[in-house]
């Protein structure tokens, strides 16, 4: 993905491209050219035994290569791989290995291992995801953000701390695993990986290889408490914490008519009500 990060990927794939033709590994290079285009890519890349698809970028270029892998059948589907080329690699700091050095040298005799995916159905459609779906005050965070773009980076800190200010409450039914919890919930978070962003980690108890998600929720807190358990969410300072609870589940289905939309992979899709399910084994992934 040539507009990730901060623009020098085309840079990091010739020095891949270099690299692994120099030990022996043949490669051919795929430039997306907007987006939406890795996945149909991915889709229809004919690819054979002995063959992986690596993309070069961060947590959205991800989401996009897994949504491209689930579209193939099956039987068709290779292993997946990935170097550090985004702004935020949450997926890369869960597998200690965010500098593309020491991802290339892996890629030379790789392990091969599976990961859990989850599957997300909102009206009828399904998506797949390999990080978090959050919902509530992140959601609605990530919204104001969008028309803060002139502040840079800075408007999602910015944008979190206006909401936590406000601290608005979001009406739904949370189901999971035979349970059923009705009302008000400031921050909803099912996580597949244990940082999420630029390295906040939001599950610190998370596995990608266990056949569960981590739900993390927040019903009711004060402003105060809120902006203290904010602080503590970039080193998982707030598992343990009273307000919030922490649970493994197979999945979760969010019944609600609040019309905040739903963040998925650090991506904005549509609000509404939601299922999510976990999809154990589903990714074959290259280390």
């Amino acid at each position: 993905n040539p507009k990730g990060g901060v623009g020098d990927n085309l840079q990091i794939a010739k020095t891949a491209e270099e690299f692994l033709t120099g030990h022996g590994i043949e490669t051919t290079l795929h430039v997306t050219e907007r987006a939406g285009h890795a996945p149909e890519m991915v889709e229809t890349l004919e690819c054979g035994s002995g063959e992986a698809i690596c993309g070069i970028g961060g947590d959205g270029t991800m989401h996009e290569l897994v949504n491209g892998m689930m579209r193939r059948a099956p039987e068709n589907r290779v292993p997946l791989a990935l170097l550090p080329g985004g702004t935020g690699n949450s997926f890369l700091y869960d597998l200690d290995c965010g500098e593309t050095e020491s991802a290339l040298n892996r890629l030379i005799e790789p392990n091969q291992r599976s990961i859990d995916l989850f599957e997300i159905t909102v009206e009828g459609k399904k998506r797949y995801g390999f990080n978090i779906v959050a919902w509530g005050m992140a959601s609605a965070a990530n919204v104001l953000a969008e028309s803060l773009r002139a502040l840079g980076r800075r408007r999602y800190d910015i944008a979190t701390v206006i909401k936590v200010l406000r601290n608005r409450k979001y009406r739904a039914r949370l189901e999971s695993d035979g349970e059923t919890l009705d009302g008000d919930f400031t921050f909803v978070a099912l996580c597949n990986t244990v940082h999420t962003g630029e390295g906040m980690k939001i599950a610190p108890k998370a596995d990608m290889a266990d056949g569960k998600l981590d739900l993390i929720y927040i019903r009711e807190a004060s402003r105060i408490q809120l902006v203290r358990l904010f602080s503590k969410l970039g080193k998982g300072g707030h598992v343990g914490d009273p307000l919030v609870t922490y649970l493994h589940t197979a999945g979760l289905k969010v019944t609600t008519e609040d019309s905040v939309p739903i963040t998925l992979d650090g991506e904005l899709i549509e609000s509404g009500s939601f299922e999510v399910k976990v999809l154990p084994g589903a990714l074959e992934l290259l280390l």
